[in-house]
């Protein structure tokens, strides 16, 4: 594993974002059916940079202050909303994803919201499957609130595949959803 700081985000790390996802993107290529997305637009300096002034964004440094990773969230009614947890590809695989995931998930938790949420590819091992393990649970369409719903549907709208997608959750203080 490799050793890193995590620490809050700051405004003039948004310039660093997009090729942070740019390169976490790269995995996708072994998926046939979402090696596209590998191709596909970032978001914005500029987005990240309001993501980052919400106060909810960390990101994960080498020793030596290269910026490797980053997760971009922010509190939504009573939630914290995961927008984006991106590691460079070289660095992928390390655990570095889980430790910006569990500084996030404990500062939720510091902060007394109900949960994490979050969406994502289904069926995909760095999506799902991730998040599965670190205790959230994929929601049926049934338990989807209205803001995640909308959240997929400018998801899809944007061209992501609809029947890959899905809401997840992770509860924090046991409020039902």
């Amino acid at each position: 594993m490799t050793s890193v700081t995590i620490r809050l985000a700051e405004p003039t790390d948004a310039a660093y974002f997009p090729a942070i996802e740019q390169s976490a993107g790269e995995l996708f290529r072994t998926i046939e059916d979402l090696a596209w997305i590998a191709d596909s637009e970032n978001l914005t300096d500029p987005h990240y940079a309001e993501l980052i002034r919400c106060g909810a964004s960390w990101v994960a440094c080498t020793q030596d202050g290269r910026l490797i990773g980053f997760l971009c969230a922010e509190i939504m009614e009573h939630e914290l909303h995961i927008h984006e947890l991106a590691i460079v590809f070289d660095f992928q695989r390390q655990g570095i994803g889980r430790q910006l995931l569990d500084t996030a998930v404990a500062w939720a938790a510091e902060s007394d919201l109900a949960g994490v949420t979050l969406t994502t590819f289904r069926c995909v091992a760095w999506n799902e499957h991730f998040y599965a393990r670190a205790g959230f649970e994929t929601l049926p369409e049934n338990r989807v609130d209205p803001r995640l719903a909308a959240i997929m549907k400018f998801e899809i709208a944007r061209g992501l595949p609809a029947d890959r997608r899905c809401a997840m959750w992770r509860p924090l203080n046991r409020t039902l959803k």
